[in-house]
């Protein structure tokens, strides 16, 4: 899952489990700071905050499993099944945004607008090798409202770019977009099933919020 599946389960979760404002603003940001504050959850920060890692986490750990990402991982062309769950995660978004009425009836721009100030607000409680590149990354989330558009395809591209930058594969850009694209329906489909399935599990993961 990426950045607005994230948010979205988080969100979902929060009501599903009845929390508080305050439980809602932790797992929020919980679900984009995850990717950037890596190893053991610090107690020293907002046990909602810890909560929303955690969340973030399991639904990382339950998507790794899952039957039918492993199956679309694998319609990848073989030199790019190394990395295809991060290209599938970056299209759960796409897949995600396009579907989005069929989830939720508050809209993506309600939600990411609660996201933004849930990180704003939490970002203080993170130390400052951390803080850093989250802040930037939060400011172009704000700047491009990305969490709320994320149905146009180019920031499915921008999000593959990075990633291929990051890695050092960049001279693969053209045939991961085109494998991308090439999911078409299929994708759509597939994304279906498994999403559904994460939304299934959340009434069983509330056990996060007492995690120690």
């Amino acid at each position: 899952m990426n950045f607005l599946a994230h948010c979205a389960l988080a969100q979902e979760a929060c009501k599903r489990w009845q929390g508080t404002p305050e439980l809602q603003g932790g797992l929020l940001a919980g679900a984009i700071f995850a990717d950037f504050a890596k190893g053991p959850v610090s107690s020293s920060i907002p046990v909602a905050l810890q909560a929303g890692i955690r969340l973030h986490r399991r639904i990382d750990a339950y998507s790794n499993t899952h039957e039918t990402i492993r199956e679309i991982c694998a319609s990848f062309p073989t030199e790019l099944r190394r990395f295809a769950p991060i290209f599938v995660d970056i299209l759960s978004d796409y897949y995600l945004s396009r579907s989005w009425g069929d989830y939720y009836e508050e809209s993506r721009v309600v939600l990411s607008a609660q996201v933004y100030a849930a990180c704003n607000e939490h970002i203080s409680s993170l130390d400052k090798s951390q803080s850093v590149s989250i802040a930037r990354f939060t400011q172009y989330m704000q700047e491009t409202d990305l969490l709320a558009n994320y149905h146009q395809w180019r920031h499915v591209e921008r999000g593959l770019h990075s990633v291929l930058s990051r890695l050092g594969k960049s001279e693969l850009y053209d045939e991961v977009v085109a494998s991308a694209k090439a999911q078409g329906n299929s994708g759509q489909s597939a994304f279906r099933i498994y999403f559904g399935d994460m939304q299934n599990q959340l009434p069983q993961w509330i056990s996060i919020i007492a995690t120690k």
